[in-house]
């Protein structure tokens, strides 16, 4: 637990930037793709975007582009994404756990964890968990006045594996927690829906495959959730 946790920063290390992919050199969605062609299995590479749940080089082009994530420039590479994520809890003390998601391709990415945001470059832990709570919790929530975050309660988790969205990419989360109180939540099971597919292929545009084929980034339509004990697992996602 940390004292100062409201103004703690996102962290990407890069005073060491020789360590890591330059974005400028990267250039595109297409350069991306190059050097993940230099660095990693073709077999991993060609499931993503295509095996259900998983995301594509668009995708993770975007989340390099704002500043979400480094890619350290070895073979294979590693992913570091810092995570915010929110332990919102109800009246009962149950938490509330995102137990799916509707991608914009219509396949289903399963969670069973707190709603979590990744992080953008200098930005607080404070700042990451309500704009996560206002992204995906949408017209559902209203107001962000109704958002109260137990800073006390902050604590921070390093791990590594395999990335699901990425199969094959090593990607150490930083995992910062937070409990929150939402007031006016549906007591019940209840979704959300979420532009996210419309936001991110608006903000960055169409790139191509090395197939010629017209591909953007798969974004989330539709965030599941359920009231959960406050002593239920968390699952791997």
């Amino acid at each position: 637990m940390s004292s100062s946790s409201g103004s703690l920063l996102q962290d990407h290390g890069l005073s060491t930037q020789s360590k890591y992919a330059e974005f400028c050199a990267i250039g595109s969605a297409q350069g991306l793709a190059r050097w993940l062609r230099t660095r990693m299995i073709s077999a991993h590479l060609d499931m993503w975007g295509v095996e259900p749940g998983t995301k594509n080089v668009i995708n993770l082009w975007v989340e390099l582009a704002e500043g979400e994530i480094t890619l350290e420039d070895s073979c294979p590479p590693k992913r570091t994404v810092n995570v915010a994520s929110v332990n919102i809890r109800n009246k009962s003390g149950q938490v509330l756990l995102e137990s799916h998601q509707e991608m914009g391709d219509g396949s289903i990415r399963f969670r069973n964890r707190p709603l979590s945001e990744k992080m953008k470059a200098g930005e607080t832990v404070e700042e990451g968990c309500k704009r996560g709570i206002c992204e995906e919790l949408g017209l559902v929530l209203g107001s962000p006045d109704k958002i109260e975050l137990l800073m006390d309660s902050y604590e921070k988790k390093v791990e590594e594996r395999d990335s699901l969205s990425y199969p094959g990419l090593l990607t150490c989360y930083v995992v910062h927690s937070v409990d929150a109180v939402v007031a006016d939540l549906p007591e019940t099971d209840f979704f959300t829906e979420e532009d996210e597919d419309g936001r991110i292929n608006g903000n960055h545009g169409f790139s191509f495959s090395s197939s010629g084929t017209r591909e953007k980034a798969i974004g989330v339509k539709k965030h599941f959730w359920k009231w959960v004990p406050n002593n239920a697992p968390e699952q791997e996602t």
